[in-house]
């Protein structure tokens, strides 16, 4: 249905119209007014910008690390050095991972 034309000046047409409008909202459409019709457009969701996408990742990074360091703080208090390292394992690989997930954005991955 993407791409049908309601004419504004036929009786028949705008008689579809609220079943068309039905359509679209279960079908991630909208109808758009062209001047003498309504158009079905399919709805389109906007890629999110650079910063947005580092905004994100950073905000990602940001509470993974907090958590790591909460493990890390209650390995110290409970002197478990297993713990200790397998914590500093995990901080190195969300390094990593950031690291590679930054170039990806940078690069327009």
């Amino acid at each position: 249905m993407i791409g049908k034309k309601l004419y504004k000046n036929n009786a028949d047409d705008m008689a579809q119209y609220t079943a068309t409008a039905k359509w679209c909202n279960a079908n991630n459409a909208h109808i758009e007014d062209k001047g003498e019709y309504y158009e079905v457009c399919e709805n389109v969701v906007p890629e999110p910008t650079t910063e947005e996408k580092i905004a994100a990742l950073d905000a990602s990074y940001s509470a993974q690390k907090q958590e790591l360091a909460n493990e890390y703080t209650d390995a110290l208090i409970h002197a478990d050095t297993d713990a200790q390292e397998l914590v500093q394992q995990e901080m190195t690989e969300l390094d990593d991972w950031y690291d590679e997930e930054y170039r990806k954005i940078e690069g327009g991955e």
